[in-house]
């Protein structure tokens, strides 16, 4: 029993004969010996692209800069992050280039002009007839056409989710790729996701994605949207594997995360730790800006009651009055809503 569950999740790699983990949904294989690429049936992948990937040195140099970029008051924040995870992982995906059209019928509202009489009395109890102008709803049925040419990219994985990993997929340059070529990054020892998506599965929900996305673009403009037909050319399908890195560390005690572009080294997304002297500062400023709303209502009020303070009694205490509430009322949300947090997420 126990040598089959464990064969149910081993692949044997038809090129090195090496055996390799597998998930239940794993379609596309990338041995993590030799780097051949082979369907879950054996079958090798054609052509397929890679961007090449930095080593870990260069992650940690940009990550390093994204500190120091960031830190703020916290001088301490470079030397002090300890670095407990560094890993380089391959993660696949389709890319394809996607013409799509839409037809679409709806109607939106509009007000129209109507005129309209009414009658009225003038200053010596007579009655006259008068014409005015009145607004109604009115519907304006809608038929139009949209069009696109995208390039779409999706995660081959289905239940993957890495931190920045979103934002790292909009980075990349296909212009920067390269025909997959293992031995290139085999001294990184990257780990290699396998390919849960297939391309005919990937196709189907790029379809639905894009048409997803002219329904909402014309639904936008109307006041309701009867009917939307979204036909699709995915042209220029791609697989590709592409480097993605994410670091760990820690400052104070607290465990926080960046998430980098392997092929460039340079940080997506990051959480900048908030400390303690920052919070007690910024509470500080929340009090501030209670005390200077309180001030700034005591000016407005005293106006409005006739207790002036100023020489010019009246425009000039309304408008610092209100001023001062306004920025009062920042400085307080400002100040509460980061002492209340634990981390800043800032974009490399």
């Amino acid at each position: 029993m126990g040598s089959e569950a464990e064969a149910a999740d081993m692949f044997k790699c038809p090129t090195c004969n090496g055996n390799v983990k597998t998930g239940p949904d794993d379609v596309v294989i990338s041995c993590t010996y030799c780097g051949s690429t082979n369907t879950i049936d054996g079958k090798a992948i054609g052509d397929h692209l890679m961007e090449t990937a930095v080593d870990s040195d260069e992650r940690m140099q940009g990550f390093q800069a994204f500190l120091d970029k960031n830190k703020g008051m916290n001088k301490s924040l470079v030397k002090g992050a300890q670095v407990v995870e560094n890993r380089l992982i391959y993660v696949p995906i389709w890319t394809a280039k996607v013409k799509a059209d839409s037809y679409y019928k709806g109607y939106k509202t509009v007000q129209v002009p109507v005129q309209k009489t009414r009658t009225v009395r003038d200053s010596d109890g007579k009655s006259r007839t008068e014409t005015y102008t009145d607004y109604e709803t009115g519907y304006v049925p809608v038929q139009d056409e949209l069009h696109t040419d995208t390039d779409e990219r999706l995660l081959a994985r289905k239940g993957a989710r890495f931190y920045g990993l979103e934002e790292y997929l909009e980075t990349i340059n296909l212009a920067k790729t390269i025909p997959y070529d293992f031995e290139k990054i085999k001294d990184l020892e990257p780990a290699l996701l396998n390919e849960e998506i297939g391309e005919e599965e990937f196709e189907k929900a790029i379809h639905g994605r894009v048409a997803d996305n002219h329904r909402a673009t014309a639904s936008s403009g109307l006041t309701e949207l009867f009917d939307c037909r979204t036909t699709t050319n995915v042209r220029g399908t791609t697989y590709l594997q592409a480097p993605f890195s994410l670091i760990r560390y820690k400052f104070e005690g607290e465990l926080y995360k960046a998430a980098i572009d392997g092929n460039s080294g340079k940080v997506l997304l990051g959480e900048i730790p908030i400390t303690r002297g920052q919070r007690i500062m910024w509470a500080l400023m929340g009090l501030i800006g209670i005390i200077v709303s309180g001030i700034g209502g005591e000016f407005f009020m005293g106006a409005g009651m006739g207790i002036n303070v100023l020489p010019d009694p009246d425009t000039m205490q309304i408008v610092i009055g209100i001023a001062a509430i306004i920025i009062g009322i920042i400085m307080t949300f400002a100040g509460f809503r980061v002492l209340i947090m634990t981390q800043r997420t800032k974009k490399g």
